[in-house]
């Protein structure tokens, strides 16, 4: 998930991850304030009655927002970078997103929607690269509706 400010005074020399999550809605006021609506860190899924096509690996079709927010970052031009990791056929990696940061700038937040296909359950997870640098990752686990939560080895 999403990373500390790791300098306590502010003091940052390398770029670092605020938040990043998945949801379904954003909302944003006049005055600039963010609400994330529809926080997802599960989806589940109906369990499959064996009348899928096996030739489409998809099991469901979800529309969620990445929210996420960088800051520490030299002024300049820079390169943004998510790819979304999904268990199952690896998915089409989208281009790096060109990033102008201008002087004075503390920390930038993004909200990307994106179109993710289900094709087993497992955890997915965005990663989030700046300038090639993995900051960090937002992830939900799909399940099949009905599945407990095993015990992990720490229980």
């Amino acid at each position: 998930m999403a990373m500390e400010d790791p300098s306590p005074s502010g003091d940052v020399s390398a770029p670092f991850l605020k938040y990043a999550l998945f949801c379904k809605d954003t909302e944003e006021t006049d005055d600039g304030d963010l609400s994330l609506n529809g926080i997802v860190d599960l989806f589940e899924l109906p369990e499959p009655d064996g009348t899928e096509d096996p030739g489409d690996p998809v099991l469901a079709t979800v529309d969620f927002n990445l929210a996420f927010c960088i800051g520490g970052v030299e002024p300049g031009d820079h390169y943004l970078f998510v790819t979304l990791k999904t268990p199952g056929i690896p998915l089409e990696t989208p281009p790096a997103q060109k990033v102008e940061w201008e002087e004075g700038i503390l920390f930038q937040r993004w909200i990307k929607t994106f179109r993710i296909p289900v094709q087993k359950p497992g955890i997915h997870s965005a990663a989030i690269l700046f300038d090639g640098i993995p900051l960090g990752e937002a992830t939900f686990l799909v399940r099949f509706a009905g599945e407990t939560a095993r015990p992990g080895p720490e229980s």
